[in-house]
């Protein structure tokens, strides 16, 4: 191989070369942000197997227990007496579509409170704003995760406590923090799915980087085999020049 032949050849390795070092850094990322999704996957996957609910136990003679657990919602947790209230102290209800106050009642039928004039409440002789708290209590989950995440406090209206906090209400023989198993199986199925998808993504990536890896390598030697053909021309034009 002349000299220009190897200088074109060795421009055209060097291109080469280049292209396949950028493919392989663009496979380095997308494996990095592979292990970055396969982690937040898990970690999907713990929360929802972890997660927690509220239930309040309403007496019924029915269980042995003496009572049966519901999951916390607005209703149920009205019908025994208690009221969802921020950490200003103003009670939350809902409004009906003519905008007039939806008094709860309890499980025998009975007004929880009364709202005056002035939208106030008198609960334990204390007397409390009401705000429209409906975008809230339309939804039990929200109420379960304002009130364990301490931004909705809990009043019992028919006791003599003041507003129950997220480091007290577990103290109420009325209601219970347990772990939420609702979600698990679909946790599950959707943890599986993405691993596996995850995995194939990974192995495919692998083998593209192993090819690429498998060409660099055999460029490279071609490369310092030109790179020696070229000096080796070199050398001998010079001693050419330098003998006459």
């Amino acid at each position: 191989m002349g000299l220009s032949s190897a200088q074109g050849r060795l421009l055209m390795l060097t291109a080469r070369i280049s292209d396949i070092e950028y493919q392989m850094v663009m496979i380095s990322q997308r494996q990095q942000q592979l292990a970055m999704d396969s982690e937040q996957a898990a970690q999907e996957y713990n929360d929802a197997m972890s997660n927690y609910k509220l239930q309040v136990k309403i007496t019924d003679e029915n269980y042995a227990k003496g009572y049966r657990s519901e999951d916390l919602t607005y209703e149920n947790m009205t019908s025994m007496g208690y009221l969802p209230m921020n950490s200003d102290n103003q009670i939350y209800l809902k409004k009906d579509d003519d905008g007039n106050w939806i008094i709860p009642k309890d499980l025998d039928g009975n007004d929880i409170i009364s709202v005056n004039e002035d939208g106030k409440a008198t609960i334990n002789d204390v007397e409390y704003e009401v705000i429209d708290g409906t975008k809230y209590l339309n939804n039990s989950k929200v109420i379960q995760n304002l009130i364990m995440n301490g931004q909705m406090n809990v009043i019992n209206t028919k006791g003599e406590k003041g507003p129950l906090s997220v480091d007290s209400i577990m103290s109420d023989t009325d209601m219970e923090k347990v772990l939420d198993t609702t979600d698990d199986a679909e946790a599950q199925s959707k943890y599986e799915y993405q691993t596996a998808s995850l995995s194939r993504k990974q192995s495919k990536l692998d083998l593209d980087m192993d090819q690429l890896e498998t060409q660099h390598n055999a460029l490279l030697k071609e490369q310092e085999s030109v790179d020696k053909l070229i000096d080796n021309n070199i050398d001998r034009t010079f001693t050419i020049f330098s003998d006459g």
